[in-house]
């Protein structure tokens, strides 16, 4: 072997050594439990009266081999945010979740195969201030999606939540939260 040729297979292999050993994804019961903490803002101007440090409760589960799980408040509300869904990166517990519960999508009958649509029924009125009315019109929470990203290191999870309003980028959370203990 010819020294260039000997002194790129010694580089060659120094840089493999030093290349750290990829993670092995770790398991979804490492995150299932109830965990309790806080939530904090991680934006420069959080909006005037906000609390600094809010308690939060953050349950998973793991149901059918997915994770599923809430917090409660979110952002200040007792509606909280909900998994939607869940996957398990590296060392991390990606969700994403939605501002309440998840609404079920509405079942429309389908148009008849002829392209003729009949005779529509028509909307239900609303029955006025406080009662019942037909079809919703969507409000802030309908648009609004949640990132969350959890680490967990044994005993203690952190994370943030991105919210987006659309695409556009509304808010941060910070998370610190430690696992509930039973009452012995």
């Amino acid at each position: 072997m010819t020294s260039w040729a000997s002194t790129a297979a010694l580089f060659l292999m120094l840089f493999q050594a030093a290349q750290p050993a990829p993670r092995a994804t770790v398991s979804p019961q490492t995150f299932v439990g109830t965990w309790v903490g806080t939530q904090s803002w991680a934006i420069q101007n959080p909006p005037p009266g906000a609390r600094p440090d809010q308690p939060v409760t953050l349950t998973i589960d793991l149901m059918d081999g997915k994770l599923v799980g809430s917090m409660v408040p979110f952002m200040g509300g007792q509606d909280g945010a909900t998994f939607v869904e869940s996957k398990i990166v590296g060392e991390e517990l990606q969700v994403s979740a939605v501002v309440g519960r998840p609404r079920p999508a509405t079942l429309a009958p389908p148009p008849p195969a002829n392209g003729d649509e009949g005779p529509q029924a028509p909307a239900p009125a609303g029955r006025g201030r406080g009662g019942r009315r037909g079809a919703q019109p969507p409000s802030w929470k309908d648009t609004a999606k949640i990132q969350f990203a959890f680490k967990n290191d044994g005993v203690n999870l952190t994370g943030t939540a991105d919210v987006m309003l659309g695409d556009v980028k509304w808010l941060k959370f910070n998370y610190d939260l430690s696992k509930k203990r039973s009452r012995y």
